[in-house]
């Protein structure tokens, strides 16, 4: 609860008033001046799960697009290894604020299985970035049915011509969301 107070009382400081973390998290409303509230108590150390989890979510912001992604990934490491929910959530932050500066330590994130399936959203996160980086590191663990669904999105987005003939074959894949996500992949590839 002392953390969760202090977040509150932070955000206080520069004009959100909220009861909660989550409060923000939900809001429909630009919430730009909090970002560098977010950060330093991110930065700082937040040991309640749930208070942690509602920062990196709320800082999944266009407005932090370029500005965050290495403090995410410092903070993806920081999370123990079995904590794969939390270790996700950063994935899905970063899918948002991704930028070039991001794409090499993403990278060595997807690359990694020992990261299990919170490599989900970072992933789909290189589906933001167009580059032939991108589309190798994707195009690399299609055969990872863990991750193949978001590398599938993420290629689709790239428009990746590259990846069709591998994204083609995977239309017959045995799991039905993998053949799904091919299949829509090759939509948007055209």
């Amino acid at each position: 609860m002392e953390e969760s107070n202090k977040i509150i009382e932070a955000l206080s400081k520069v004009g959100i008033s909220i009861e909660d973390i989550y409060d923000l998290v939900e809001s429909n409303k630009p919430y730009p001046e909090a970002i560098p509230v977010l950060v330093k108590l991110l930065k700082k150390g937040i040991t309640n799960t749930g208070d942690r989890e509602g920062v990196i979510r709320a800082l999944a912001l266009p407005e932090a697009k370029g500005e965050i992604g290495s403090l995410l990934i410092d903070e993806f490491y920081k999370i123990p290894s079995d904590n794969m929910l939390l270790r996700w959530t950063v994935g899905n932050t970063m899918e948002v604020v991704i930028s070039e500066n991001d794409v090499d330590a993403v990278i060595k994130i997807i690359a990694d299985k020992s990261n299990g399936m919170s490599r989900q959203m970072f992933a789909l996160a290189l589906g933001n970035v167009p580059s032939e980086k991108s589309e190798d590191a994707l195009i690399q663990i299609l055969d990872d049915d863990e991750i193949a669904p978001h590398a599938l999105e993420a290629l689709g987005r790239l428009k990746s011509k590259k990846a069709r003939d591998k994204i083609s074959e995977l239309t017959k894949h045995p799991k039905s969301l993998v053949k799904k996500e091919a299949k829509k992949a090759l939509r948007k590839i055209g």
